[in-house]
């Protein structure tokens, strides 16, 4: 196994007193506003009755994964940055990256589910909720869980060039499925509009078999997920630069500059996520309003 040894040719974090202090503090407010987001988002899911339930289980998914982010991964963030410069950071920071490439890389692969599910539901009609079940959503859920868990064991005891590779993968079949999706969404949806109008125009109906769909609740769901893909691309970039640069040049600068400021964005896309939710899903974000509500009656 490789051994992660300081090198001078840049700077650890850990040698840049305010850099650290507001890396450490602003991590500590992620884990936070990350949890509590993401709760309330789960609580008002639960409560949202119009979204169909295999795309709610992908939501739920997502939500928990950002969850999972704030209660597990960013505190173990934390321990590490206070052991960086220790001799114990080394299996804090193998504990550490299974649990990245775990939960960082499900919510990549839930969010392009999401709009692959999306798409189906409007190719596929009458007949998206008897292909699209909760139950062969439920299985694709585990096994993406399983392999990504298998990845991050890879990473952290076997081969770190392999499991980069595997997320580099990943990375690239998700965006390229979900950049498909939107687009093929956005054909549909404007063919579906131009028959719309020429049928008001003349003396038929539109046609209902071929998007027997809540329209404007379709078009917020998808216009969300794409708001969340769009953040979570901007947000993870960082990351998959460093993540690039560590396998090409053989050089992993665990503890750089670099390497803390990536690892901080990815964690602020699970702080974001619940904004975004609530931004544009009406419904969601009445349900979150009620239970703050509610918690606010209960604690005074």
């Amino acid at each position: 196994m490789e051994t992660f040894k300081p090198k001078i040719d840049f700077f650890w974090v850990s040698d840049q007193t305010p850099l650290f202090v507001f890396v450490f503090s602003f991590n500590v407010f992620l884990a936070i506003t990350a949890t509590l987001g993401n709760t309330l988002i789960l609580i008002a899911l639960h409560k949202v009755s119009s979204i169909h339930p295999p795309t709610k289980c992908l939501l739920r998914c997502l939500a928990m994964s950002d969850f999972c982010v704030g209660v597990i991964a960013q505190p173990l963030f934390v321990a590490f940055l206070m052991e960086i410069a220790s001799a114990n950071w080394r299996i804090l920071y193998l504990t550490l990256s299974t649990f990245n490439f775990t939960f960082c890389g499900f919510s990549f692969a839930t969010a392009t589910a999401i709009s692959v599910d999306r798409l189906l539901a409007l190719l596929l009609g009458l007949r998206y909720r008897h292909t699209v079940t909760l139950r062969r959503v439920r299985c694709l859920v585990v096994c993406l869980f399983l392999a990504l868990i298998v990845n991050g064991f890879i990473y952290s005891l076997f081969s770190r060039d392999f499991a980069n590779c595997a997320a580099f993968v990943v990375i690239i079949i998700s965006l390229f499925l979900s950049v498909f999706s939107h687009v093929k969404i956005f054909v549909k949806l404007r063919q579906h509009q131009a028959r719309v109008r020429e049928q008001h125009g003349g003396h038929g109906q539109a046609n209902g078999r071929e998007i027997p769909l809540n329209i404007e609740q379709y078009k917020k769901i998808v216009c969300t997920i794409a708001c969340v893909q769009l953040a979570l691309v901007l947000c993870y970039f960082p990351l998959f630069i460093f993540l690039i640069l560590a396998t090409t040049t053989k050089l992993y600068k665990i503890g750089s500059v670099f390497h803390i400021s990536s690892l901080t964005v990815v964690y602020f896309n699970s702080t974001l996520n619940p904004i975004l939710f609530c931004w544009k899903i009406r419904e969601v974000r009445e349900a979150v309003k009620i239970t703050v509500k509610q918690v606010y009656c209960l604690s005074s």
